[in-house]
């Protein structure tokens, strides 16, 4: 019972450490590029768009890359650049 209980509290903790909440800006929507930009960007590389919303102050896109792996991309709404993975 109690390596059950550790596998599940380490899993639910990686799983919480894998998907990060800070928000990707401060700035005001008003300043945000349009959401379809977002969308555009990935689209424009290749990549099919299965999902896409914001989340957290952050443009997030998932989908299928030009190679068929799936991906997902966190994007600030003002410079649509990818969140820095240690954010």
């Amino acid at each position: 019972m109690r390596i059950r209980l550790a596998l599940l509290l380490a899993l639910l903790t990686s799983a919480a450490m894998a998907h990060d909440e800070t928000p990707c800006t401060d700035q005001p929507e008003a300043k945000w590029q349009p959401f379809s930009a977002a969308v555009k960007k990935a689209e424009d590389q290749g990549n099919s768009v299965k999902n896409a919303e914001v989340h957290h102050k952050c443009y997030e896109v998932r989908g299928k890359s030009k190679d068929g792996k799936r991906y997902e991309w966190i994007l600030n709404p003002i410079t649509l650049e990818p969140r820095d993975a240690k954010k």
